[in-house]
């Protein structure tokens, strides 16, 4: 349905109180452009990405401002938003800075898993050049790697690092976890990225990460389901 709209932003009155952020979870949601207007299904909602499922995913364009109109249990949700991507059956769209504020969220920053390096400026590998790590799971304040089982890397321990995943940055980690595995340690680290500039393509890559990771669950919810249409 065609309709024009004036940009809106601001959320409904709650009590006060920070309402969790699954709330929206599987919310008749309207989805109004410039130009259009739908309405669709919020089905994934996830750090600084949301998910929205609707059969007229191609009206809109990637980076477009959109106006989402959430009918939740605890009252009508209302705040502007950018289409970050789309997929077959859904739109991802960027979660704005008012909603982050309004809403509270268990875990503060979503980790997706990749592959990549963290080179361990502190602690010296083979031929005494600093260790190699393999690079396991990534969030915007967190990282997941896996190393041999070194005196260095103890819990508590702060160390100096170059992570290195299709695009590199300079941190700080603090490991906070360690788990002995067959082959070495899997270490949890808190990361403090060096270079404000680099934080903007670390988000960049974790939304993408986010989003290859929904489509590869669309496609796989929809074989599951084929195969048990099949079935006698």
């Amino acid at each position: 349905m065609r309709n024009g709209w004036s940009a809106h932003s601001g959320l409904a009155a709650t009590n006060g109180d920070l309402l969790p952020l699954n709330i929206l979870m599987h919310c008749r949601t309207v989805v109004e452009s410039q130009n259009f207007v739908t309405t669709g299904l919020m089905t994934h909602v996830e750090g600084e990405l949301f998910e929205v499922e609707l059969s007229e995913f191609e009206a809109f364009e990637l980076g477009e401002k959109v106006k989402l109109t959430i009918y939740t249990p605890a009252g009508i949700q209302t705040f502007p938003s950018t289409v970050f991507a789309k997929y077959e059956g859904a739109i991802a769209l960027i979660q704005p800075p008012e909603v982050q504020k309004r809403f509270e969220e268990k875990r503060e920053y979503p980790r997706v898993e990749v592959k990549g390096s963290v080179q361990l400026v502190d602690v010296p590998g083979p031929e005494g050049k600093p260790l190699e790590a393999v690079l396991r799971n990534i969030s915007i304040s967190g990282i997941g790697f896996a190393a041999p089982d070194l005196p260095a890397l103890i819990r508590d321990a702060k160390l100096k690092a170059t992570v290195e995943l299709g695009f590199g940055f300079n941190c700080e980690l603090e490991i906070v976890r360690r788990e002995l595995q067959e082959d070495g340690i899997m270490c949890g680290a808190k990361m403090n990225v060096l270079e404000p500039d680099m934080m903007r393509p670390l988000r960049a890559f974790i939304l993408r990460q986010q989003v290859e990771r929904n489509v590869r669950n669309r496609r796989e919810n929809e074989t599951k389901k084929r195969a048990s249409f099949r079935k006698p």
